[in-house]
């Protein structure tokens, strides 16, 4: 769909997930280039609110020409090899993200093996590793496989789009990707801040085998504090409302993960717990029908009090688990 300019128009739409989060947030980029950045869960719903959205816009299939995938999430991505099919559009994703977006069956082989290890490791009862499979279903039902045709890493001006410029946002993911519009100060960024909700802060596996784990925690505060210093006016996230002051909210969040840290801090007194145990006392009425959510959250504010020198976690020979003490 062809403009006399580079400028776009940002078309929002809201679409129903299955996932406690609730709706997501797609967006439209439409100007010489049409870009949808991410496509939302593969549910019939989703595809026909997409479909819809695309013909009152006054667009067809083939006039979307790119999709900027911000994360791997299902609830973001699920839709993406249909769209695809229906439009031949090129689809821009970070590098790292691509083995999940493909759902590379060696990739999926390793990511279940990393989990079940990490978890074991770290006080999940043996029955209840078998929530790495029931989450690898979960990824077959709402997504697919489809191609990737492009990878950046941010900071790459969006061809064909190119007021917007790609961002490395990562924390929630470890391959998170904004994208930013300096003219008027307004970043679509995703998960990577969210109104409503703090956002989490997820454990993946390395990208490569022999690589050491990321600390998501770390790695999102330390982002924060760099988004926080841009000139963005406006966040459009991909869940909840728009955020009109990003740095005060960022700043809000950076507060909250010092008070949950500290709390996790007074739970450690006495011989130490497991990052399972700690996770089911902070987590009581969640833990078990949201494991990596709660799993995540409690390992990622420990991590926050190890590098402060905190507490330690000590290898348990008998027990074959992880504990973490106060130092």
């Amino acid at each position: 769909m062809k403009n006399n300019n580079n400028s776009t128009e940002v078309r929002q739409l809201r679409i129903p997930t299955p996932f406690s989060v609730g709706p997501i947030n797609i967006f439209l980029l439409k100007g010489e280039t049409c870009t949808l950045v991410d496509v939302g869960p593969k549910t019939k719903e989703a595809f026909e609110l997409v479909e819809k959205f695309i013909k009152e816009n006054g667009l067809v299939w083939h006039n979307i020409d790119r999709i900027f995938l911000t994360h791997q999430h299902v609830d973001h991505v699920g839709l993406t090899a249909e769209v695809v099919e229906r439009t031949d559009a090129k689809v821009i994703a970070h590098p790292d993200a691509v083995p999940y977006i493909t759902l590379d069956a060696e990739f999926m082989q390793y990511h279940d093996h990393f989990f079940r290890t990490l978890y074991g490791e770290n006080g999940v009862p043996e029955k209840l590793l078998g929530y790495v499979e029931r989450f690898r279903g979960m990824m077959e039902v709402y997504s697919e496989p489809a191609p990737i045709h492009k990878t950046i890493k941010g900071g790459e001006v969006l061809e064909g789009n190119e007021e917007w410029v790609s961002v490395f946002t990562p924390g929630h993911t470890q391959n998170h990707l904004a994208l930013f519009r300096e003219r008027d100060g307004v970043m679509l960024s995703g998960d990577f801040l969210i109104k409503e909700i703090s956002s989490n802060a997820f454990v993946e596996p390395p990208a490569r085998p022999g690589l050491k784990r990321a600390k998501p925690l770390l790695v999102y505060r330390q982002a924060m504090d760099e988004i926080a210093k841009m000139p963005i006016r406006r966040m459009l996230s991909a869940h909840g409302e728009s955020i009109e002051n990003p740095a005060e909210l960022i700043a809000h969040r950076l507060r909250r993960h010092d008070e949950r840290a500290e709390k996790i801090y007074g739970l450690l007194e006495g011989k130490g717990k497991t990052v399972f145990e700690l996770s089911t006392e902070l987590f009581p009425s969640i833990y078990l029908k949201e494991l990596p959510l709660t799993f995540s959250e409690t390992l990622g504010h420990l991590d926050l009090l190890e590098e402060r020198g905190q507490v330690k976690s000590i290898w348990i020979e008998e027990e074959n688990i992880y504990r973490y003490r106060q130092i």
